[in-house]
């Protein structure tokens, strides 16, 4: 049975905590994929490149899309990692993922950079568009 997108919940570091992300519209998790290296060698007689896996992975991106809050505490904290980046590994910020069948099916992930756009049109409230971009690979639900 497919999982209903109703009831998950992005979080973020808040002050030392995790705290959900207030007006959260939509999430989208892309970009995760295991690392190759093109190992075609002048001598092969195949016309197929060979593709092998150099043992390290891209983490994947975290974007969320949401109303817009300029004076919520949650989304002061986003644009407070562009005007004050956490520079240490160690300390980056910790988010996670909670999706909607259990509070135990969840993606926990290091913050290691964000960006923020915004969208303001006549017929809409005020949008966001998040992106945090992963330090290692988050836990994958399984």
């Amino acid at each position: 049975m497919p999982l209903v997108s109703k009831g998950t919940v992005l979080q973020m570091d808040v002050a030392g905590s995790l705290a959900a992300v207030a007006e959260v519209i939509g999430l989208e998790i892309s970009g995760a994929k295991s690392e190759t290296y093109d190992g075609t060698t002048l001598s092969q007689s195949a016309s197929g490149m060979v593709r092998l896996a150099n043992g390290y992975s891209t983490p994947p991106d975290v974007s969320a899309e949401l109303f817009w809050l300029p004076t919520n505490a949650g989304h002061q904290a986003i644009t407070d990692e562009i005007t004050t980046p956490t520079v240490a590994a160690a300390s980056q910020l910790d988010g996670k993922v909670i999706y909607a069948d259990s509070g135990s099916t969840e993606l926990p992930f290091k913050i290691a950079g964000v960006e923020v756009g915004q969208t303001i049109a006549k017929d809409d409230g005020v949008k966001a568009n998040v992106t945090f971009t992963l330090n290692g690979q988050p836990t994958w639900p399984t």
